[in-house]
């Protein structure tokens, strides 16, 4: 199992968003659930360039730390489905904020992006 390194930090507020909510497509994977994508097909389409290994397992850490909820009926072939806690839909008002940010710097941060030799534009 993996130890880190470093002791975690949580002495103020930004230390323990960023503990639990670091990740890839964390706050994705809230914001589309919030908007109705629950199944774990939906969000694997919805976020095209993500690896479903990696979903699954942020999706399970959101539940771990309970942000969402996961809901398995028990079918012929098994469906699971994904809800917003209270917790996680008091996110909600932060991530669009964010996406409003986003929009309003989106010039300035496509040049940022663009000199970026990782960046590749598949717009």
């Amino acid at each position: 199992m993996y130890k880190k390194k470093t002791p975690t930090q949580i002495f103020c507020g930004l230390h323990l968003f960023k503990e639990l909510l670091n990740g890839k497509w964390k706050l994705m994977l809230i914001y589309y659930v919030y908007k109705e994508y629950r199944r774990p097909s939906q969000l694997q389409k919805i976020i095209p360039n993500s690896d479903r290994r990696v979903l699954d397992k942020q999706l399970n850490e959101l539940v771990l730390h309970g942000f969402m909820r996961k809901q398995v009926f028990n079918t012929k072939v098994p469906k699971v489905e994904y809800e917003l806690t209270d917790l996680g839909k008091s996110l909600i008002p932060v991530i669009l904020n964010l996406e409003k940010w986003g929009e309003e710097h989106r010039p300035d941060l496509e040049i940022v992006l663009k000199a970026d030799p990782k960046f590749i534009d598949i717009v």
